[in-house]
């Protein structure tokens, strides 16, 4: 009997020193558990913060189309500016060589007037990212004003042709925008990383010719303007029936305009497949 007491009093303390243990054991595998959860909930927060961000900048980007001065195009992913112009032959300065500048002065004016509220849509744009974007000092943006030509034929030499009038017409459309006022400008985009170190925007002219896409293309019938190539029904003017020129040519002189890109430059905002995975981990 005596034996048998001693025995089970010795049993208690070593259960209870067990018991005690595995807490101790629990209590510390729940602490790292839940500051490793913490930690994860943290990352994943700023990943969805920084996610957000990004969303935010392209629905603001994505919002000019709403201004009835642009439209998207979803196959070749471009903002068009949808401001119908139309050059004197050989021409590109939207000043004063519009086609109407020779027929209808007010129509040529009324043309310029949608093409200055076309600009200030875009530094609106730039603008309410900059101030809103709570990464703002991450980000800048790249206006890129793409022209574009007719093939209307302009081939005189290297210097003359439809690859350099495009160029020529993207560069005096920022001309326009940018000049002051007081010198026939809109006095647009005062601040760019031209004059401004600070400047989140940069404007970049390119000119793509008879090429760039989206186009217009001739196809004939009653509705004969298409924005599919294979539907293009004379490859080159030699082939354009007398018949079908005056058609032909108008449809041509629609890819006499613009497309403006608003490309936004993420900084140290991290969003990546590589990021996810890491934070898997």
């Amino acid at each position: 009997m005596e034996f048998g007491r001693k025995n089970r009093e010795s049993f208690w303390p070593s259960y209870v020193d067990i018991m005690t243990t595995l807490f101790a054991v629990m209590l510390i595998l729940f602490a790292v558990s839940y500051a490793r959860f913490k930690l994860k909930e943290g990352q994943l927060e700023m990943l969805v913060n920084e996610y957000k961000d990004i969303i935010d900048v392209y629905s603001t980007v994505d919002a000019i189309d709403k201004t009835g001065y642009y439209a998207y195009d979803k196959q070749y992913l471009k903002h068009t500016l949808t401001v119908s112009i139309a050059y004197q032959d050989k021409e590109y300065d939207i000043s004063n060589k519009l086609q109407y500048d020779l027929t209808n002065k007010t129509k040529a004016d009324q043309v310029r007037e949608k093409i200055r509220r076309a600009g200030r849509e875009v530094q609106n744009i730039i603008s309410n990212l900059e101030e809103n974007s709570e990464n703002s000092k991450n980000i800048k943006f790249l206006i890129v004003i793409e022209g574009q030509s007719s093939k209307i034929p302009f081939n005189d030499n290297d210097w003359q042709n439809n690859e350099t009038l495009s160029y020529l017409r993207a560069k005096f459309l920022k001309k326009f925008w940018t000049d002051p006022v007081s010198e026939g400008g809109c006095g647009l985009f005062q601040r760019t990383s031209e004059n401004d170190v600070n400047s989140k925007c940069e404007i970049i002219v390119a000119g793509s010719g008879e090429g760039g896409v989206p186009r217009y293309y001739y196809k004939g019938g009653i509705n004969p303007m298409s924005q599919n190539p294979a539907e293009e029904k004379y490859s080159s003017i030699k082939n354009v029936s007398p018949e079908d020129f005056a058609a032909w040519r108008n449809v041509e002189q629609r890819n006499q305009r613009f497309l403006i890109n608003i490309i936004p430059i993420i900084g140290n905002i991290d969003v990546t497949k590589a990021k996810f995975e890491n934070i898997k981990k």
